[in-house]
């Protein structure tokens, strides 16, 4: 099952309205998926939040005598006393649950649209950590050199991936520290590079082009045949590119022109 198909799924699943063939499929998907629990997480937020809005809808009390003794509203039957429920839905059976979702949808919509269940680009959420970098908060092991670093954080995914073995000596940047971040359910290798006059932090992890933030700046190398996507969050610039099934973001605080010559020359041909 592809994320696609799964997100197909997902809203019938909160439901209770997926078949069993289907639900099994579905939930093996999720269990090795963790873009695809994060949003069934959100979508049953979505639907508890319905549900509480629901619940709390209540006009005033002033309001509702108001409109209850409204003649223009309810005009007298004199046929004797009508129960509350005549009062509050003075309207064709049939009618009455399309009132209730129009009343519901009414108050629920305003407050999902400001409420933001959108999933952060995992490209976007590990620039994090160069925040957590500039504070001095980051918890990175120190390291004496560069095969120390692509050591340590080869051997902390198993070796199914190797961090990218830059060399940025050229700009007086030296590889000073690694660790591993785990966002939204994978493994990020960050590797620090260090000098007199800034940092660059070389992000690697397995992935596709669909990781690429959506806002992203789009640029295609004709000769190494590589696309590159610019992209910033605060003061810090990064620019990201695929190599094979291996995702590499560089983040700095350089102009984002000398960060996408930069990642461009450094980059290995398609």
């Amino acid at each position: 099952m592809t994320c696609g198909e799964a997100q197909e799924f997902i809203t019938a699943l909160v439901d209770h309205e997926l078949p069993e063939p289907e639900r099994a499929l579905l939930e093996t998907h999720l269990n090795e998926c963790a873009d695809c629990r994060t949003a069934l997480t959100a979508e049953r937020a979505l639907k508890q939040a319905f549900r509480e809005s629901g619940a709390q809808l209540r006009a005033p009390d002033a309001l509702r005598a108001r409109i209850l003794s409204d003649p223009r509203i309810f005009p007298a039957q004199g046929r004797g006393a009508r129960r509350w429920r005549d009062y509050l839905w003075p309207m064709p059976p049939v009618l009455r649950p399309a009132l209730a979702v129009a009343i519901l949808l009414a108050v629920a919509l305003p407050a999902y649209f400001f409420m933001d269940y959108r999933i952060e680009p995992v490209a976007v959420a590990a620039l994090e950590s160069y925040d957590l970098f500039l504070e001095g908060k980051l918890p990175a092991r120190r390291a004496a050199n560069a095969d120390e670093i692509a050591e340590q954080l080869t051997r902390a995914v198993g070796g199914r991936f190797h961090p990218m073995g830059y060399d940025f000596s050229a700009m007086d940047l030296r590889p000073v520290a690694g660790l591993v971040r785990e966002i939204q359910g994978r493994k990020i290798l960050v590797a620090i590079y260090q000098g007199p006059h800034g940092a660059i932090l070389c992000y690697t992890f397995l992935g596709s082009e669909d990781d690429a933030p959506p806002n992203a700046a789009k640029f295609f190398d004709s000769e190494k045949k590589l696309n590159f996507y610019a992209f910033s969050r605060g003061t810090v610039n990064a620019v990201f590119h695929r190599e094979g099934d291996v995702i590499c973001i560089l983040a700095s605080e350089i102009p984002m022109e000398e960060l996408l010559t930069l990642t461009r020359s450094k980059a290995r041909a398609s």
